[in-house]
């Protein structure tokens, strides 16, 4: 067990200053990602896919969906990428 998971475990069970300290990483994390400072294997080793998906139901349950912008464009452009465009060209026949 981690520090981390420790600390959230048995000192402070409320996970809203973790998950608001992930989506400011994410939005760093991603911005990088564009820039090309950082790998997508590095964030794929780094950050599990459930991780992400937790947290988007969270900010779901909390109606905070500006955030959740951040955290389905960094599964879209980093996770899925290739599911992404297959969802943009879908929508795109769609309309024709």
């Amino acid at each position: 067990m981690t520090p981390e998971e420790y600390y959230y475990k048995y000192i402070r069970k409320d996970k809203t200053e973790l998950y608001e300290m992930r989506i400011k990483s994410l939005q760093w994390m991603l911005s990088c990602f564009k820039k090309g400072t950082i790998r997508q294997r590095t964030i794929v080793g780094l950050i599990p896919l459930e991780q992400l998906h937790n947290l988007l139901d969270w900010l779901v349950e909390k109606e905070r969906y500006e955030d959740c912008i951040v955290v389905k464009e960094v599964i879209d452009t980093i996770y899925e990428p290739k599911k992404s465009e297959y969802e943009k060209q879908f929508k795109e026949e769609k309309k024709n």
